[in-house]
């Protein structure tokens, strides 16, 4: 259902485009049609580099990817550039600045293609460059030595043709320079068919966290191929958790697996007696792609990692993805000890634009004595549950005896 809804929205938008060209520009009539089947071929072009890519026309679908969704980007913007530009010359009418009919349509086009390039370039840069952020996870539970556990989640990277080698060295050197205990990867780390065979996975496994590298799969581990995917993360250096738990020095890693890989109903079955089977006294970090609530849950984990959102990656989405899931974008409290992170995502999925929702790497910090980082409230119908008191601290041993991940 949303896909045809999207198809529709996107052809619309290119209708809006046509009408603000020729309404803005006096054309002849074989030049509309010209434009028209400009704006028509664009507009086909990112269905087109799916479709390469799926056959394994990975040179040829990456031109085409970068082409497209370069275009698919731009008329969202041209779109939010039209309805700005539309809206002041309303105010200035309504003011009492009075122009000829036809140059106000020009000077309106002109405005909306300035505007449109200054969006793009801003857009740009923003998803160019990974921002840090640091949150700050008090618990009353031992968590080993470092008594402060620095834990580093990356999400969303969307490895494939829009997101190649140059990203990952952004993010292998980010995360070398942050130097945490834990590296987790919440999903998507993969975007496509295309993705498994970017020449990365050397640069992704020279990170290594004394603790180890840690990931969950998500939809578009699905999409690419699961086993591929699989194998892709191990020559990575990660450990992928599919509904499973590891003790890692003092804290409790659950990862569980993206319902495109299995019915939502059993695996929010299987979380629920996989946290029940888990001691109160260690801190527990539950890694999900999607950042679905389960009921009860909450009180048998310190602190979710999620992503999937990017928080709708370019402005207005972010309203949609927020329809979807209240909880789209950054810290939320669950609980007196129990807190949920979405994270905005790490690469950029689509488009190479993001606008007012910038690319992350998220550093944890846990441990006693950390500041309480508050956190937003659960929106209303997505609440948890009553909240829970912290355990009294508790002593762990240190060990690490690891599962090889099942395939299935």
């Amino acid at each position: 259902m949303i896909f045809p809804v999207f198809v529709a929205l996107y052809g619309l938008a290119h209708v809006y485009i046509w009408h603000a060209i020729v309404s803005g520009v006096p054309l002849p009539v074989w030049a509309q049609g010209l434009l028209a089947f400009g704006l028509l071929a664009l507009g086909l072009t990112p269905f087109l580099a799916r479709r390469l890519e799926r056959r394994g026309y990975a040179q040829l679908g990456r031109l085409f990817a970068w082409v497209g969704y370069t275009w698919a980007g731009l008329v969202l913007l041209f779109v939010l550039a039209r309805f700005g530009t539309d809206l002041l010359m309303v105010v200035a009418a309504a003011a009492g600045w009075s122009m000829p009919e036809g140059l106000v349509r020009s000077l309106s086009l002109i405005a909306t293609g300035v505007l449109t390039a200054t969006l793009a370039v801003y857009s740009f840069i923003e998803r160019s460059r990974v921002r840090v952020e640091f949150i700050a996870v008090p618990t009353a539970k031992v968590t080993g030595t470092p008594a402060l556990l620095k834990v580093a989640q990356i999400s969303d990277v969307h490895i494939g043709s829009m997101n190649g080698r140059r990203r990952i060295r952004t993010v292998v050197r980010r995360l070398k320079e942050i130097g945490p205990d834990v590296v987790v990867s919440t999903g998507d780390l993969i975007d496509s068919r295309v993705g498994l065979a970017v020449p990365v996975t050397g640069l992704l496994a020279g990170v290594q966290p004394p603790l180890g590298k840690f990931a969950v799969i998500g939809n578009h581990e699905c999409y690419a191929g699961l086993d591929s995917s699989l194998a892709f993360m191990e020559r990575a250096g990660f450990t992928v958790l599919r509904n499973q738990a590891v003790l890692v020095r003092g804290i409790r890693l659950v990862g569980m697996d993206d319902p495109a890989a299995g019915e939502a109903a059993q695996l929010a079955s299987r979380e629920q007696q996989l946290l029940r089977e888990l001691p109160d006294k260690v801190f527990t970090i539950l890694l999900k792609h999607r950042p679905d609530l389960v009921p009860g849950s909450h009180t048998r984990f310190d602190l979710q990692l999620s992503g999937h959102t990017h928080k709708g990656q370019m402005f207005p989405f972010g309203f949609l993805t927020r329809l979807y899931y209240p909880t789209h974008a950054g810290l939320f409290r669950l609980a007196q000890a129990s807190y949920l992170y979405v994270s905005r995502g790490t690469g950029a999925w689509g488009p190479p634009f993001r606008l007012l929702a910038p690319p992350e790497i998220t550093v944890f910090t846990i441990g006693q004595g950390c500041p309480d980082p508050g956190g937003q409230v659960v929106p209303q119908g997505r609440e948890a549950g009553a909240a829970r008191t912290s355990p009294p601290p508790a002593s762990v041993t240190a060990y690490a005896v690891l599962r090889r991940p099942s395939r299935r």
